[in-house]
């Protein structure tokens, strides 16, 4: 029995080694097989990659050399140029539509040239036409359809560096540097701009001193012909009376830019110094003779000589809260401000329809127009500034100021400041007095900053 029992553990030992064997001969038999088949699809040809063909490059469209007839002149229809040019009524008819999807023919402006490239059958079957100074619309007839297509104007960076040695102002400095490529018109444009970034630290009438110095860098974006699509300030310093007033600038919302000292903190104040760009007439008071009331009595704001029309901004961001006729006054708009702050703008010809009582408005917005309503004796804005109810004087009173670099983005500021800086650096500055600014011009920012 033992003999028997010892004996059957055995067996059913060698019998359960027996059936473990049995799944290892299928595992090899199995991956033999595979390894048979991809030895086999290693001898099948596999076939050829598909040979690089280059896309086909448009060739260059012949343009016909332009015609007087090719440009529109003032009355003229775009019908005429296109007669002028053999298109019949049905080809006309079909290019104005086709034009109307983009703008109404009505609206091209005087000027505007055209461009004709001639078929086979000596009828032109492209049109080039300046849709807007940054976008050509192509007609392109084929198989006797037109079709348009949008082609945006092509525009190259580069950077200009210019100086500027104070003589007397701005607009008569010594110029240094990339002067002759800059223009009168952009000149001065740019004046306005630099009075714009520094308004809240320098006034460009009255700050500047003989031998201050100014350098900026800008970045444009120039079309073929020359013209400026747009600029924008790289990097600018300004020298004045002792102290060095430096400004980079930070992408805003909207594609505008705020600009920054280069410790970040912003050149911006939360208030402009001036609802209207034009020159003082009457200073705040506290003691002045009225014109009209024949008697002393305290003038309590600003006022300033614009003609009737002229656009009236809100010096802050605030919440409406009077926008209507009060007394001697006339039109006015008060506004409310953080910090117990409020502006009022009086003597306004009309108010803009948006403002209303507890509607928001943002700094530079037209709240309203210069007007003499009220007791006034002709056209100006009459402005004042309040302070926990009580009246200041708007060109004294110390101004909050707008918030500084966020410290999550100071790191990037950082890089951007040592990056753009050095641009500054060795900029020659012109011996003989240059002034690109015509006297329109100087009369206007005069205009501007009184």
């Amino acid at each position: 029995m033992a003999g028997r029992r010892g004996g059957t553990r055995i067996g059913a030992k060698r019998n359960s080694g027996d059936h473990s064997k049995r799944p290892a001969r299928g595992i090899s038999i199995a991956a033999m097989l595979m390894l048979a088949i991809f030895a086999a699809s290693l001898a099948l040809p596999f076939p050829p990659s598909p040979r690089f063909v280059p896309a086909p490059v448009p060739e260059p469209v012949a343009w016909e050399p332009t015609r007087p007839g090719d440009t529109l002149t003032k009355g003229a229809a775009l019908s005429s140029v296109l007669a002028s040019r053999g298109f019949d009524t049905d080809h006309i008819r079909e290019i104005i539509r086709l034009l109307q999807a983009y703008r109404s023919p009505r609206t091209l402006r005087p000027g505007t040239a055209l461009r004709f490239a001639l078929g086979a059958t000596g009828i032109p079957d492209r049109i080039l036409l300046a849709l807007t100074p940054d976008s050509l619309l192509h007609f392109v007839h084929d198989d006797s359809v037109w079709t348009t297509r949008i082609e945006p104007v092509p525009f190259v960076l580069d950077t200009v560096r210019i100086s500027g040695v104070i003589e007397s102002s701005l607009w008569s400095a010594r110029l240094g540097g990339d002067v002759e490529r800059v223009g009168k018109k952009e000149f001065e444009e740019m004046v306005y701009d630099l009075a714009d970034v520094f308004a809240w630290k320098v006034d460009f009438t009255r700050d500047l001193r003989r031998g201050d110095v100014l350098r900026v860098a800008v970045e444009r974006k120039v079309r073929p012909d020359g013209s400026i699509r747009s600029r924008h300030f790289l990097a600018i310093e300004l020298s004045n009376a002792g102290r060095v007033l430096r400004a980079i600038p930070q992408p805003a919302p909207g594609g505008r830019y705020a600009y920054f000292d280069e410790e970040g903190r912003s050149l911006r104040g939360a208030f402009l110094r001036y609802p209207v760009p034009y020159r003082i007439t009457s200073h705040f008071n506290t003691r002045r003779f009225h014109p009209i009331l024949k008697l002393w009595r305290a003038h309590e704001g600003i006022d300033y000589g614009a003609p009737a029309g002229a656009p009236v901004e809100a010096t802050a961001s605030g919440i409406v809260t009077w926008a209507g006729f009060m007394g001697a006054y006339g039109r006015l708009v008060e506004l409310r401000h953080p910090g117990e702050l409020r502006t009022r703008y009086a003597h306004l010809s009309s108010i803009a329809p948006d403002v209303r009582p507890g509607a928001r408005v943002e700094q530079g917005q037209i709240i309203g127009r210069v007007g003499s309503s009220g007791l006034a004796t002709g056209p100006h804005l009459h402005y004042e500034f309040l302070q926990n109810g009580r009246h200041r004087d708007p060109l004294k009173v110390e101004l909050p100021g707008a918030p500084s670099i966020d410290a999550a983005r100071q790191a990037e500021f950082l890089r951007d400041r040592d990056e753009v800086l050095p641009l500054l650096y060795g900029i020659p500055i012109s011996d003989p007095p240059v002034s690109l600014a015509s006297g329109a011009a100087r009369t206007a920012a005069r205009g501007r900053s009184n």
